[in-house]
């Protein structure tokens, strides 16, 4: 009688083993030379002296972080070494980042802040009244409060998966990123907006009246000197929301964390309403990005 033949378990080929580091540097290649291009075609003058010191912390970080993953692989553990080689890739993204949403906001399209307001509006949604809410409420106060605490969220979600040997959610979360990048500046380059205080006047705070000085000196005519200060421009969809996914999906894997994490990310998304930085059709624009980046990610990973 012939015993059943057993799935037999093949190891991963050099191939495979590659494709990630290959898709991310072609999307990174990408990235660049779009940079490149549009900041010709749109008259952005970028200097050494502009960028101030970002390529040398490029460097440097890479150079502190290229000797963990040498460590693991003489030490023959190639799931700690390939999530450690996910870190320069993030570096990288986060020095490319700004450059694709200032080319987009030299399109100088049509202000989308009127369009965005009916959108709400129709939703039966008024950011002014849930920002006047959260002013007289405890519960509004810690919400708003959550709003600054997605850049540490942040930090954490680059560094945590990647150093704990998590491969597949910190490679997720790099193409992820690539992805979110890919679509929403375009969606930004179309629907250009400064903010809910634009539309209804109330009241912006310094960091919001910053923001809106930056966006409206992007899309004025004429030569556009970037500077190294960094440009928080886009409205819509709403990257504080997409990045609140994101690194909660990069931490998930962490079990302990969940609740916190979920609640933490919960509350950064509702404050982007409660301290008047976003429209709710902002909100929803990150939510959807947020969700096709990482089922896209998913199945390239």
């Amino acid at each position: 009688m012939a015993t059943p033949s057993l799935p037999v378990a093949h190891p991963r080929t050099k191939r495979e083993k590659t494709n990630f580091h290959l898709i991310a540097g072609l999307a990174c290649l990408f990235l660049l030379l779009i940079s490149i291009v549009g900041c010709r075609l749109t008259s952005i003058h970028i200097g050494l002296s502009d960028i101030g010191n970002r390529p040398v912390a490029l460097l440097v970080l890479t150079a502190i972080i290229l000797p963990l993953p040498a460590y693991w692989h003489e030490k023959q553990r190639p799931t700690f070494r390939d999530s450690s080689l996910t870190l320069p890739w993030i570096f990288l993204i986060a020095f490319l980042f700004e450059f694709p949403f200032l080319i987009a906001a030299r399109l100088r399209m049509p202000l989308a802040d009127p369009l965005l307001a009916r959108i709400d509006n129709a939703m039966r949604i008024s950011v002014p009244v849930i920002r006047s809410w959260a002013s007289y409420h405890r519960i509004g106060a810690g919400l708003n409060v959550s709003y600054a605490l997605l850049m540490p969220l942040l930090v954490l979600a680059i560094f945590a998966p990647a150093l704990a040997g998590k491969v597949q959610p910190a490679r997720e979360f790099v193409i992820a990123n690539l992805i979110a990048i890919a679509i929403g500046a375009p969606l930004f380059a179309l629907l250009p907006a400064v903010g809910p205080w634009y539309s209804y006047h109330f009241a912006p705070t310094s960091d919001q009246a910053l923001c809106q000085i930056q966006l409206l000196a992007a899309r004025t005519p004429g030569p556009y000197i970037y500077t190294s200060a960094p440009a928080h421009i886009v409205s819509f969809p709403s990257f504080h929301v997409l990045w609140a996914i994101l690194c909660a999906r990069a931490l998930w894997g962490f079990r302990y964390f969940r609740l916190p994490l979920a609640l933490l990310s919960g509350m950064i998304i509702v404050s982007t309403m409660t301290t008047g930085w976003h429209y709710a059709t902002d909100v929803i624009g990150g939510l959807i990005l947020a969700a096709i980046s990482i089922s896209i990610a998913y199945r390239i990973t």
